[in-house]
């Protein structure tokens, strides 16, 4: 065992209920850190092309990274990886509440499933019983049933990671739920889950996980809590007071200004991610009426800020974080009155989900957000997808591709009703909700009649609520990382939307020089694979600590003594076999392009982003180029590989 790691994972076969540990040499951990880097290191190894996303021989992976458990500031998460249904590729999705804490604790790295089990079960783990128990009871229970009858059964502090009804019926846009609150939203691994009758993973964790220097990790958790507990000036908020209020005006005339990091830390303390849904949406931002709205559709002052900070919050009963984390972006909601009541206290939504079902929609009607929240939480699907596939929906309805024949309600703009009611449709594969859940890209396939152009995807996983019309570095990761649409992935967005990291120093380009978007593109995807394979939240280092010392946790926490180009050579190589593992699953560079609405096809007439048509295609060869990787083929030269220290895994 070394400084940061377990030096072993676990393989859980569910066709045998049988167990079996491997020791991982501490090459491999130096060469892939943790998270999605170790995961596709096994299962590059360890699966056949072609495997069947939703067949017995995909391997569902659970796993950390080194800072997992050592009580490093904001460490708590743990990555879920797969190949996904929904896209056929690579698939990954983060989730915290401390989960990933807790598996190392119980002496393991990760817990890799494989196999399909004949009948519903559950796994428990910990540090000395590895069980696999009947779950027939609790199949069909929701995520929060599943939850309190597996603390009954198990563990009342256990962390429960499982699916929901979706996942059961292998919804392609299902996903996990940890402990109630959070979610690991995006690749459908839901579904992989349900596939294999897995219905949880609980974990219980005691042992202690050793580090490298001690006195040096305290000192920098010191020095995180000290930033993160930093407050603006009172001259700061009052040009945030000043200026915010102005963002329509400033954003239709495309001016923008960078947000101060402490005022970012003050508003994700007070608020969390709901902080800026009114502002992004005046900036456009975010996404309105299914990608072709603008700010005369959802107004800034009458509509969007109905949906954000202080209208959200007030129904917030407690905040709620993961273990450790001095800002708790998260907080619980309680909604007892009214038609949109929830039978218990829920969580608060994220700015994803009150996006997805607001702007995108047409929707200012919190509370029935709240409600929407909450169905998606229990049935265990992702927001995001949920949201898109109900606008596609009504454009389809609007359009007169399908008819209230089909859907059984009539599909409107803006009307929490008809919302709610494709959305249970939609969880209980019901009706017209049995084509919608499967993503926008299946729906559009069974629809035909030229709905594809209503279905806002790429790979068929649907676009996040950040609009590469407005910060193309965004359109950059849904295209060019290895997990198709996804917006956490890491890459210029953040640097387009005025955050400005100092990890490493970034050449100066506009954020429309599409040409030369590639260098500094990937720099900072580099620097998110070492965030997000050490289990750290990507909120600290990418929004509110330009300096923050992530080269001297690493090596705090290992050992190691990595210098910057070392640690930013791990996020290449991890970057690179993601990608390899689509190439070896037939998938090309020109297989994933931005839908023509998001990239300025037709472009809208109103607003910030009045006029703008951005070159997707430049910017997805800027960044190919940079990656080492050929335009067309996207296979990478041997050189590179051997650069890399790839070429014991691929074969060109």
């Amino acid at each position: 065992m070394g400084n940061g790691y377990m030096g072993k994972v676990l393989f859980v076969d569910l066709s045998t209920k049988q167990f079996r540990e491997e020791k991982i040499e501490d090459d491999i951990y130096r060469k892939f850190l943790g998270g999605y880097g170790l995961g596709v290191r096994v299962l590059y190894e360890n699966m056949k092309p072609g495997t069947d996303p939703l067949g017995p021989s995909n391997i569902l992976g659970f796993v950390t990274g080194p800072p997992d458990g050592t009580g490093a500031i904001s460490s708590a998460k743990v990555t879920v990886v797969s190949k996904s249904p929904l896209t056929g590729t690579w698939g990954d999705s983060t989730v915290g509440d401390g989960f990933g804490p807790e598996l190392k604790r119980t002496g393991y790295d990760a817990v890799f499933f494989t196999g399909r089990s004949d009948k519903p079960v559950y796994c428990l783990l910990n540090e000395e019983n590895k069980e696999i128990r009947d779950a027939s009871h609790i199949w069909g229970k929701d995520t929060y049933e599943t939850v309190d009858l597996i603390r009954e059964e198990a563990y009342r502090d256990a962390k429960v990671a499982c699916i929901g009804p979706s996942g059961e019926e292998l919804s392609l846009v299902s996903c996990l739920i940890v402990n109630k609150y959070r979610a690991a939203g995006r690749s459908g691994l839901g579904a992989v889950m349900g596939s294999k009758n897995l219905k949880a993973f609980a974990v219980r964790g005691t042992q202690d996980i050793s580090v490298a220097d001690g006195a040096k990790l305290e000192s920098l958790n010191e020095q995180i809590e000290k930033e993160l507990g930093k407050r603006p000036s009172w001259f700061m908020n009052l040009l945030s007071k000043i200026f915010i209020p102005l963002l329509p005006f400033l954003a239709r005339r495309g001016v923008s200004f960078p947000v101060a990091p402490a005022v970012v830390i003050q508003m994700f303390t007070r608020y969390g991610t709901c902080a800026g849904t009114a502002s992004s949406a005046a900036m456009q931002d975010s996404p309105i009426k299914n990608w072709k709205g603008t700010q005369r559709d959802f107004p800034m002052r009458s509509k969007a800020s109905k949906i954000s900070d202080e209208n959200v919050i007030k129904y917030e009963k407690e905040k709620y974080g993961c273990p450790g984390c001095p800002i708790k972006c998260g907080g619980i909601i309680e909604l007892k009155a009214g038609k949109y009541a929830l039978k218990e206290p829920s969580r608060k939504p994220e700015y994803e989900t009150l996006a997805s079902f607001g702007s995108l929609l047409l929707n200012d009607d919190v509370e029935s957000i709240f409600s929407a929240s909450d169905i998606c939480n229990r049935y265990g699907l992702d927001t995001i997808s949920a949201g898109s596939a109900i606008a596609f929906a009504i454009e389809c309805y609007e359009t007169g591709l399908i008819t209230k024949e089909d859907t059984g309600v009539e599909l409107k703009w803006g009307d929490p009703d008809c919302i709610l009611a494709m959305l249970r449709q939609i969880v209980e594969r019901k009706g017209f909700g049995d084509i919608l859940a499967d993503g926008v890209k299946v729906a559009a396939s069974k629809i035909g009649k030229g709905s594809e152009k209503f279905a806002l995807h790429v790979g068929g996983q649907a676009l996040p609520m950040h609009d590469p019309r407005n910060a193309p570095g965004y359109g950059a990761t849904y295209v060019v990382d290895a997990t198709p649409g996804k917006h956490t992935a890491g890459g210029a967005g953040f640097a387009d939307l005025g955050m400005k990291s100092e990890i490493v120093t970034l050449p100066q380009v506009s954020k429309h020089d599409y040409e030369n978007k590639g260098k500094s593109h990937f720099l900072m995807s580099d620097v998110h694979q070492i965030i997000t394979c050490s289990g750290l939240c990507i909120f600290p280092p990418s929004l509110m600590m330009p300096k923050y010392p992530l080269l001297e946790l690493v090596n705090a926490v290992t050992g190691w003594s990595l210098t910057m180009e070392e640690l930013l050579k791990i996020g290449e190589r991890i970057q690179m076999l993601r990608h390899c593992f689509n190439l070896r699953e037939g998938f090309k560079p020109g297989d994933f392009k931005l839908p023509a609405r998001a990239i300025g096809e037709p472009p809208l007439t109103y607003g910030p982003l009045k006029d703008i048509k951005i070159d997707a295609e430049a910017m997805q060869k800027s960044c190919l180029r940079e990656m080492g990787v050929d335009e067309l083929t996207g296979k990478p030269s041997l050189e590179k590989i051997k650069d890399l220290g790839l070429e014991d895994l691929i074969q060109l």
